[in-house]
């Protein structure tokens, strides 16, 4: 998600705004709270109130964008603008993050962008910026709105290898300039559909677009990495949702980070591209829940989406902080944005501040949760480990029926079933061994495919009941065809 509208128009009112400036120090903690935010960049006093606001609640970075337009390769847009909030930035202690992405998708879907001039016009932004230290490339890449197309004419997504091609040209670039330069790619979205013919919005899932990404960083040959940390954008599904209410797979939100954990580690492992188990870090440099503005002015337009309220805002807004805390794999999270933007339907209104510079009741309480894990994590640091098998699968129902073996096989994740039936009383080794080399045309096997909330369901020829058998089961996760697991139910 990135506004494309009011930021500048936001900015106008900071002038005749007077801020609400708390006092709050910069200790360390697990993950660094910052904000998703262009109004320091287009403010007429260079970004000197909102840097100091910014700063005042303890917040710790701000992104800001610069968009590389191929019809327009080498002018870095807004750069006058940006060379005033850039080191006024820095004078307030707020360290900037620049989002750069290829703009518009149309240029993309045409062959008028390439990955070698998005990697000059990077390098002249890293040029031109040199206490920039950290570069987020690309923008939600598995939406329409950034990257098309999403697949080709067979169906096969290829926006997860346009993305890598940008990526390692950035990558490339930006570490020519300064190997301590940090890149994160690559603001995935939390959702996407994953149907090439719908009518709207073709769109790839967070957990697809990874897995295909790893395919094309596999099959490229690069022999290094693509980005030093990855950046999530874990939007609620919608803003009525608690922060723990996730989504189904193959999607994810906060509640589901440990799902993008074991994409990235079945989309890298074994390759020179880190994952969080080596030290990769996570950038939640997008995260945001609308709030309802009926009841204030400044605003423009009807809402389009369902809303929380102020009150529950904050209380999320306080949790992630905490919750981030004790996540060692997190580094940044950044509210989208400090302030509002004007308009309902077009805009965004999940900030800090309303679009009058109001302070929200989420601006003390995300002070208070900064204040609070300074020190480090409130209670036990979460420790997460990559699966070996299918996750959430469960010991498939076996159940024998006249002439026939019904098998029914459910996980948590997309995964694919071959049930054989096997003569003899075995156990789950043989059976493993067994089932090793059967495919779903083996003799005396078919194949299912298990979906949350959707079981694979499978039905066998039943041996006769005077010949004792084993039903094999192994389950392998779309995901990984490595991560497998196995199951083995002796019939009579």
């Amino acid at each position: 998600m990135r506004r494309m509208g009011s930021t500048m128009r936001r900015a106008a009112l900071m002038g005749v705004v007077t801020g609400l400036v708390l006092g709050c120090g910069h200790a360390a903690f697990a993950a660094d709270i910052g904000v998703n935010d262009d109004t320091g960049k287009f403010a007429a006093d260079g970004g000197t109130e909102f840097f100091t606001r910014v700063a005042a609640l303890g917040l710790r970075q701000t992104v800001m964008t610069t968009r590389f337009l191929p019809a327009d390769p080498t002018t870095i847009q807004d750069g006058p603008s940006l060379d005033r909030a850039v080191p006024e930035a820095n004078t307030q202690g707020v360290r900037v993050s620049l989002a750069v992405y290829p703009f518009p998708p149309s240029e993309l879907d045409g062959g008028r962008s390439t990955p070698e001039a998005f990697a000059a016009y990077v390098t002249l932004v890293a040029q031109r910026y040199p206490a920039v230290r950290q570069f987020i490339v690309l923008n939600e890449p598995n939406q329409p709105a950034f990257v098309r197309p999403q697949f080709d004419a067979a169906g096969k997504n290829v926006s997860a290898a346009t993305a890598g091609r940008y990526l390692a040209a950035a990558y490339d670039a930006l570490k020519a300039i300064d190997p301590a330069i940090k890149v994160i790619g690559i603001g995935l979205s939390p959702r996407g559909n994953d149907r090439p013919s719908a009518p709207s919005n073709v769109s790839t899932s967070p957990v697809r677009f990874l897995a295909a990404l790893g395919s094309w960083y596999r099959s490229s040959g690069r022999t290094l990495p693509l980005m030093d940390g990855f950046s999530f954008h874990p939007y609620p599904n919608q803003a009525t949702d608690p922060l723990d209410r996730g989504y189904v797979w193959p999607n994810a939100g906060f509640a589901d980070v440990q799902r993008i954990k074991q994409a990235l580690w079945d989309a890298f492992h074994g390759t020179p591209q880190p994952t969080t188990v080596s030290g990769l870090k996570l950038y939640l440099d997008e995260v945001g829940w609308q709030v309802d503005t009926s009841t204030h002015d400044g605003y423009e337009g009807v809402e389009s989406v369902r809303v929380t309220t102020e009150v529950e805002q904050a209380a999320i807004y306080a949790q992630l902080v905490r919750s981030a805390a004790c996540d060692p794999d997190i580094a940044e999270v950044n509210v989208f944005g400090f302030y509002d933007d004007v308009p309902r339907d077009r805009g965004f209104q999940a900030a800090l501040n309303r679009v009058d510079g109001s302070p929200r009741p989420s601006a003390t309480a995300v002070q208070a949760a900064i204040a609070d894990t300074a020190g480090g994590c409130f209670a036990h640091p979460s420790v997460w480990r990559p699966a070996a098998g299918v996750v959430g699968v469960s010991k498939p129902l076996v159940t024998p029926v006249a002439g026939a073996v019904r098998v029914e096989v459910a996980a948590l994740e997309g995964a694919s079933a071959v049930v054989c039936v096997l003569p003899g009383r075995l156990g789950l080794a043989a059976v493993k061994a067994a089932m090793r080399s059967r495919t779903a045309t083996s003799a005396g096997c078919v194949g299912a495919t298990a979906l949350p909330n959707r079981p694979g369901r499978a039905r066998l020829v039943r041996p006769s009941p005077a010949r004792p058998a084993t039903v094999g089961i192994r389950v392998a996760a779309e995901a990984d065809a490595r991560r497998v697991s196995s199951f083995s139910t002796q019939i009579r």
